[in-house]
């Protein structure tokens, strides 16, 4: 990742698209992902012409670049497709290939019947303390690797672990993400002995840091890179407020056939959205749309915020376009027994008003390290 790359570009008229390629721009070229983007018209395309990419990328030695390419078609290939998990694993030896450091670091946490990939860079300099760090529904920590370096350069010995739902977590040992986080975050403080830790979590993660943070207390400060008091809030965005109220009335009847009925009509009319779904229920380990969207509903700290009582550091962008807005001041809000609570809505000015700060990502890295050297001075 090349932290003087800052901005959020207009890659491809379909939002989603163009965020998730965004995401690739830290480490591809942007002119070159332009140009790919300019052949994507359907996610048929899109998985075709990554793959593509990542193939030409291999031949040419730019083994970065080949591995976030696979992992790009990766992401938007069906689930049950015989190639996915066969580009997945090549993409980990491309990234294993070309940063041996990445590959040292690696490691893994037994968790039920698998395996939590981790992460472990140790910290440079005087020791600090220890930074535990994950990602939320669709996060790699290979993603995640260029991130912690300043984090261990400023004398945290730092630990990002992938947890169930997530990256080889899911794709490789079948674990599927519960509500109650603070199961594998235990697993992992267990394995390692930490006594205490501040915990980060991104994306989703703004909402499955604070759960663990409110039963597991070995964490002593929680930073929600993406604030998120309520999963099933961000529906209201995608939807529109009709037809989220709509869809709440039918869950909260439990019809589940006529819910089932309508995501399959919707779906045949918009493949993203049939995608969206079954990535979820795979994520979720959930067998039909019904039970994902009840499984969505699950993930909200109506009854864990007030058991939260470490200092906490929320982050958002004005321009979050999967995350209403205001879940920022609804989050800080609920967390009314915090040592303390700071807050940070991050704006275009800085390039940082989209979903977890991409497009200059660093920036938080930064706020959060000068958040807690300022606990550090109390």
């Amino acid at each position: 990742m090349n932290e003087s790359e800052v901005g959020y570009f207009q890659l491809h008229s379909d939002r989603g698209l163009n965020f998730t390629l965004n995401r690739l721009v830290q480490s591809i070229d942007k002119e070159e992902l332009q140009s790919i983007a300019s052949r994507i018209n359907t996610l048929e395309d899109w998985v075709r012409e990554m793959k593509t990419a990542g193939e030409n990328a291999e031949k040419d030695g730019r083994l970065i670049e080949a591995a976030r390419y696979y992992q790009g078609a990766e992401f938007y290939m069906e689930n049950g497709d015989d190639n996915k998990i066969e580009l997945y694993s090549r993409s980990l030896a491309l990234f294993n290939r070309a940063l041996p450091e990445l590959a040292n670091d690696r490691d893994s946490v037994p968790y039920e019947t698998g395996f939590l990939p981790v992460i472990r860079v140790p910290s440079l300099g005087k020791e600090r303390g220890t930074i535990v760090i994950h990602s939320g529904f669709d996060g790699l920590i290979e993603e995640m690797y260029p991130l912690l370096q300043p984090l261990a350069k400023a004398g945290y010995t730092v630990i990002a672990f992938e947890g169930p739902g997530q990256g080889a977590a899911l794709r490789i040992h079948g674990l599927n993400m519960p509500f109650n986080w603070e199961k594998p975050v235990t697993a992992v403080l267990d394995h390692y002995a930490i006594d205490e830790c501040t915990l980060i979590g991104m994306s989703l993660g703004g909402y499955l840091a604070p759960r663990a943070a409110a039963f597991e207390k070995r964490i002593t400060r929680l930073i929600a890179w993406g604030a998120m008091f309520d999963f099933y809030s961000v529906y209201r965005l995608r939807l529109g407020n009709l037809k989220y109220r709509l869809l709440t009335l039918l869950l909260d009847l439990k019809l589940s056939n006529i819910v089932n009925n309508l995501i399959q009509k919707a779906s045949e009319k918009e493949p993203t959205m049939r995608w969206a779904i079954t990535h979820g229920m795979h994520v979720s380990g959930t067998q039909t749309p019904y039970d994902f969207l009840q499984w969505v509903r699950s993930l909200n700290l109506r009854d864990a915020a007030m058991h939260i009582t470490q200092d906490v550091l929320l982050i958002m962008g004005n321009d979050d376009h999967l995350v209403p807005s205001d879940q920022l001041y609804v989050q800080a809000q609920s967390m009314n027994n915090a040592r303390s609570v700071t807050t940070m809505m991050l704006s275009n000015q800085d390039h940082a008003a989209q979903h977890c700060q991409v497009g200059n990502s660093f920036l938080p890295i930064r706020l959060i390290l000068e958040w807690m050297s300022s606990l550090d001075r109390r």
